[in-house]
């Protein structure tokens, strides 16, 4: 048995150890880049200056219509609580997501980007689907499901089960070889946990299917002129307190407004709840408390926090990172000791 999982631990180790290299260190580069700011949710966000008044919602979603009139609001993004640019969202002819950067105080634009050409953006992809879409999800998914098979087979071979001193060694005068297996199962069982945890919510967050959201609509009142979109959101806030972090503006002329906020005991750095308010009257007509919900969706919740680190704040980050490098170490200690058994061996005088 043990001969066995070591034969399909090496050869899966040089046939996916390249892509789980690849993989992990576009995850550290995203860690870094996006959302890597306490309080900051969007990676485009540009710092302003504060000022004691902020402007309408309705003013900075006209000033962003205004600018791009043909183009479709999926959402408003309150990129952090003071200072700094708030992020209207344009869904895209092609899919794709115009990200607009309007100044809270001013109601002034002071940029826009496609995040498609943006480096964050094609890191996303990539990481997230290899440039295919959800064909290109599911291929990754399954890349990754062999690539947890080979940390645990590793994990299964580590030598220090019985006894942890010899797991933990290193014999610094064995020889190459011996340098190179004892680097290997160190770095490979100190990372095992945290790489396994990253793989598995990284698959997860694929195949696990996402909680639904309530859709309703509003009912034309008050010769059909709708309330402005502060007071709405203020409503949704009182019905469920929390942290604001999206507003979705009515899609059609019968919409609700749509509140996305973080309640206490929601890991995710932009929330699970959701409050559907009626944009004629400002009554809530639907709200999803993630808090609320039944286990197996509430476990899907802390999914994407724990696969970028945001659960653990920066202590977890910074560990997600080293562990970063721990794919590379393992894959260049593994090549050098298949090398070194290729070397002929040498006749016994």
């Amino acid at each position: 048995m043990r001969q066995a999982i070591f034969t399909i631990h090496k050869y899966l180790g040089f046939t996916v150890g390249a892509y789980l290299i690849v993989i992990c260190a576009t995850g550290a580069a995203l860690v870094f880049l996006e959302n890597q700011i306490s309080d900051f949710r969007d990676f485009p966000m540009k710092h302003v200056q504060a000022r004691p008044k902020m402007q309408s919602l309705d003013a900075i979603l006209a000033t962003a219509d205004r600018a791009y009139p043909a183009s479709h609001v999926t959402h408003i993004l309150e990129s952090c609580d003071s200072g700094c640019t708030y992020d209207v969202s344009f869904a895209q002819p092609d899919g794709g997501r115009l990200d607009v950067l309007v100044d809270p105080y001013t109601a002034h634009i002071v940029g826009s980007v496609l995040r498609s050409r943006t480096a964050i953006g094609r890191l996303y992809e990539f990481h997230a689907n290899l440039f295919a879409g959800d064909e290109g999800s599911l291929i990754n998914s399954a890349i990754g499901s062999v690539a947890l098979l080979l940390v645990l087979t590793g994990a299964y071979m580590w030598p220090g089960w019985k006894r942890p001193s010899r797991g933990f060694s290193v014999k610094w005068t064995g020889g190459r070889w011996r340098v190179n297996f004892d680097i290997h199962k160190i770095v490979g069982i100190v990372s095992v946990a945290f790489l396994v945890l990253i793989i598995a919510s990284g698959i997860g967050g694929v195949f696990v299917q996402e909680p639904p959201v309530t859709q309703s609509s509003s009912t034309p009142a008050h010769g059909n002129r709708s309330l402005l979109l502060d007071q709405l959101v203020a409503d949704a806030n009182e019905a469920l307190p929390g942290t604001i972090t999206m507003v979705y503006p009515p899609a059609t002329a019968d919409s609700t407004v749509v509140v996305r906020e973080i309640v206490a005991g929601d890991p995710d750095p932009y929330g699970w709840s959701y409050v559907s308010v009626d944009r004629f009257t400002g009554r809530v007509v639907a709200m999803n408390d993630a808090t609320k919900w039944p286990l197996a969706w509430r476990a899907y919740m802390w999914l994407y926090p724990l696969h970028i680190g945001s659960a653990g704040g920066y202590a977890l980050r910074f560990v997600y990172v080293l562990v970063a490098f721990a794919p590379v170490v393992l894959y260049l200690t593994a090549f050098l000791m298949w090398l070194k058994r290729l070397e002929p061996q040498r006749p016994i005088a």
